[in-house]
């Protein structure tokens, strides 16, 4: 329900853009999470430059909304989504600088996608899972990114 003077929603031009606001804005659960797992690890710079002047509005919107999560809050998904959208509203830098900061950096994904090149594949210098040496392909920026697991798979990123 919308308050007769509370502000209406936002809308924007592009359709994925709009999508994923109004999901933000929602005050659903379900949406939220969902969307804001795909705003965490998106590298389209133009879409990312549409929602980052909704940032605020989208955490306010979200405060008190209850994500759920078991082994890891779901409020993880949707503080990176926010971490994003103001790195690239407040020039930052390239997107790979947020790779410590969100576990679900699945270095193989990113090879995939395009974001990163694989250097070398080798065994994380603790000798606890893979270590993917990759590059940045926007700024060429090295990384080391060592599969961990505790009930479920996370990657932890160290710049090289």
């Amino acid at each position: 329900m919308r308050w007769p003077w509370s502000s209406p929603a936002p809308h924007l031009a592009n359709a994925q853009a709009d999508a994923l606001l109004q999901d933000l804005l929602s005050a659903d659960a379900s949406r939220i999470h969902a969307s804001a797992c795909r705003v965490a690890v998106l590298f389209d710079r133009p879409l990312l430059q549409m929602l980052a002047p909704h940032a605020e509005r989208i955490e306010q919107a979200c405060s008190g909304v209850r994500l759920g999560g078991a082994l890891v809050a779901n409020q993880i998904h949707l503080q990176a989504a926010l971490q994003r959208l103001r790195h690239v509203r407040d020039p930052a830098g390239c997107l790979c600088a947020l790779f410590p900061s969100y576990l679900f950096f699945d270095p193989r994904r990113m090879i995939e996608a395009g974001h990163v090149c694989l250097l070398e594949l080798g065994q994380a210098d603790d000798g606890w899972g893979a270590r993917h040496r990759v590059a940045c392909q926007h700024c060429g920026q090295a990384w080391d990114a060592s599969d961990r697991e505790y009930h479920a798979p996370w990657w932890e990123w160290k710049p090289v």
